[in-house]
């Protein structure tokens, strides 16, 4: 077997290229182990092989060049294991990230396809809801829809919320009498929390849990039937809680969005 060998043939048995070789010299990392005086080549031995095959095998578990080089030089398991751990625990959280960005789309997915699946639009329906948190701003009688949006923009760059989450999905909490004579008159405008956030209660809103009463409609159109919703409560209660969730059907116009009215019984 031979002692020594070229640049040319270490890149090749170990499937590497010489560039990458001559970077791990340049940096102090491995250098060829023996220069040819009269000729100036440079030449790795056989036993150095297994280094540059660790120094692969670190990069592959994401660790940087410089960390390896310190960990090489002191070749102490010691040293390398404080840099695998972190690694680990950076890959945990990686997953955890994917697993959450997941979830996001999968909502995103639901959302943009929600209205009309499965629903007769004539007719009033009935829907499980969990408990759902959100972040709303007060609103006006008759006030224009960007005056709410630029108050709500306002309230989630507030410094408590710069680490959670929302959902762009926006919704109103809308006055029951005024639904009940066909007009849409929002008392609060919201938005979404992605989850329950560890904030303290007076930062956010719950919408609770519980059966709601729903149909379809344009809402900002107040275009719906009246006499199906008068019908439906006559001889009982009025509702306490009736919101507006929009949901958007396109990427450019909001103003003829489909709204889910959400009734809570």
């Amino acid at each position: 077997m031979k002692k020594k060998y070229t640049i040319g043939e270490t890149a090749s048995l170990l499937g590497i290229s010489t560039q990458t070789l001559r970077y791990y010299d340049k940096i102090g990392l491995i250098s060829p182990g023996y220069t040819d005086e009269s000729t100036g080549y440079r030449y790795y031995f056989y036993n150095q092989f297994h280094y540059i095959d660790r120094i692969r095998y670190l990069q592959s578990l994401g660790m940087q060049l410089e960390d390896i080089r310190k960990i090489i030089h002191c070749g102490s398991v010691d040293l390398l294991l404080p840099y695998l751990r972190k690694k680990r625990d950076d890959a945990i959280q990686e997953i955890k990230e994917t697993e959450e960005r997941i979830k996001d789309i999968e909502w995103y997915i639901d959302y943009f396809t929600y209205i009309n699946k499965g629903r007769n639009l004539d007719n009033l329906y009935k829907v499980q809801k969990e408990e759902r948190y959100i972040l709303s701003v007060p609103c006006f009688y008759k006030e224009q829809l960007p005056q709410m949006e630029i108050r709500l923009a306002a309230a989630k760059s507030k410094i408590e919320y710069t680490h959670t989450k929302f959902r762009r999905q926006y919704g109103y909490k809308i006055d029951v009498e005024a639904l009940l004579k066909k007009e849409f008159y929002p008392r609060e405008y919201f938005v979404y929390f992605r989850e329950k956030p560890n904030l303290d209660k007076s930062l956010y809103d719950v919408i609770p849990a519980g059966e709601y009463l729903c149909f379809q409609t344009q809402a900002l159109s107040e275009n719906w039937d009246i006499n199906m919703l008068t019908n439906y409560f006559v001889n009982k209660p009025k509702p306490k809680m009736v919101l507006a969730m929009e949901f958007e059907d396109n990427l450019v116009d909001y103003s003829d969005a489909q709204y889910e009215v959400q009734i809570l019984l």
